[in-house]
């Protein structure tokens, strides 16, 4: 959540007007491995883990029983995978957002990553469209390529609001890290940068929950099953209830508890729940409830200092 909370900040007291969403296609695919193994060099100086790692990076997939040799992309499964990644785009991108894009352009300028997911903000229009421009050009010089569909400049922050309101529309939203930001107000009428649960994730999550319940059953007894459930939809919790997202989590635990509550009584017409012996079955393994679990509002823990 530091990465959302950083956000957040930034876009309500610093000079924020423009939010650049990019979106890198097929990132984990198009990883040059000439350009990682450089980047290593400049942190690792012994040859044989150069060597090792480059031997990893060239070991190849399966497809079909047969393993084909890779000229790019990072080892699918590995472990190392992730970490490889975020070091490619190190390089790749913060450096040159930290030494370049911030100190040419006129007005203030900040970035944010996390894995392959990244945005800009900026005061000004121009800058967030030239660097739209030089971005494009950056990742091509790195065998990477921009998702033209997913990547735009959208006008956003407290001045955004007021701009939108004037001309009768309704200030635009992006998304980032599986939350859709969007314009807010505090109970006292100030700019609040809010989330809610993005609704692509809020399908995958229902869904992943429900091909589980479908298989679960089979194998598991009730009160298991129970138990397994509760620390999926904790998981889920634990990531998504977030200041602002009441009501998205809300919906989530309403679906889930009727997605377990169908697949459950499946396993026996005999011994099926009704909604109250569901209720008490929930109760008793102590369910997960649906409240807030971060706080991401700067307001009030700036008032708590």
């Amino acid at each position: 959540h530091t990465c959302l909370d950083d956000l957040g900040r930034t876009i309500q007291q610093k000079r924020v007007s423009y939010v650049v969403e990019a979106d890198i296609k097929s990132f984990f695919d198009r990883v040059n491995h000439e350009w990682m193994v450089k980047f290593l060099q400049h942190r690792i100086g012994d040859p044989r883990i150069i060597r090792l790692i480059r031997r990893m990076l060239k070991g190849g997939i399966m497809e079909d029983g047969l393993v084909k040799a890779t000229e790019a992309g990072t080892p699918q499964g590995s472990i190392l995978s992730p970490l490889l990644s975020n070091i490619y785009l190190h390089y790749a991108l913060d450096l040159w957002f930290s030494h370049k894009v911030q100190k040419q352009y006129r007005g203030e300028a900040y970035y944010f990553r996390f894995a392959d997911d990244f945005l800009a903000c900026f005061q000004y229009r121009g800058d967030a469209e030239v660097f739209l421009q030089k971005l494009s050009e950056r990742l091509n010089g790195f065998g990477l390529k921009l998702a033209a569909e997913k990547t735009r400049c959208i006008e956003f922050g407290r001045f955004a609001r007021e701009s939108a309101h004037k001309r009768g529309e309704k200030p635009e939203e992006f998304t980032f890290l599986g939350f859709t930001h969007y314009c807010g107000k505090t109970r006292k009428g100030y700019f609040k940068v809010k989330r809610r649960t993005s609704r692509k994730k809020m399908g995958q999550s229902l869904q992943k929950l429900a091909d589980w319940a479908q298989k679960a059953r089979n194998v598991l007894t009730k009160g298991e099953m129970l138990r397994q459930a509760k620390v999926r939809i904790a998981g889920h919790l634990n990531y998504y209830a977030i200041t602002d997202n009441s009501e998205q989590c809300n919906k989530y635990v309403f679906y889930a508890n009727r997605i377990i509550f169908k697949w459950i009584n499946r396993k026996s017409q005999r011994k099926a729940y009704t909604w109250a012996g569901f209720s008490h079955a929930l109760a008793w393994v102590g369910w997960p409830k649906p409240r807030v679990r971060k706080d991401l509002s700067p307001f009030r823990r700036a008032e708590a200092c």
